[in-house]
């Protein structure tokens, strides 16, 4: 996981599917229960996002089976989600200029 600081003014400001693109970049992969523990938003929210992410090209979504034989989704960033996050964390940087 990245030890990227993200500005709470940028948090302040960004759309929730924004925001949930900033937390897949952190974890480069992982599995949505993943994405809930490290966003703290909510099971629910999560599930909303995730689809229209996909739809929308963002990221891409995969089954995976656990060790016990489950199946769990698994999300990462398409090119395209990597360009938006690009952008985002230009503003990122720009805030913390803006706080000095």
């Amino acid at each position: 996981m990245s030890e990227l600081v993200i500005n709470k003014k940028l948090l302040d400001i960004l759309s929730t599917p924004m925001q949930i693109l900033l937390y897949i970049n952190m974890m480069g992969e992982g599995s949505l229960m993943d994405l809930v523990k490290i966003s703290q938003m909510s099971w629910h929210t999560i599930q909303k996002w995730i689809p229209i992410l996909e739809e929308n090209g963002l990221i891409v979504v995969r089954e995976e089976k656990t060790s016990v034989g489950t199946a769990k989704k698994v999300v990462k960033l398409t090119e395209t989600g990597r360009a938006v996050v690009e952008k985002l964390l230009e503003l990122n940087d720009t805030l913390k200029e803006i706080g000095k």
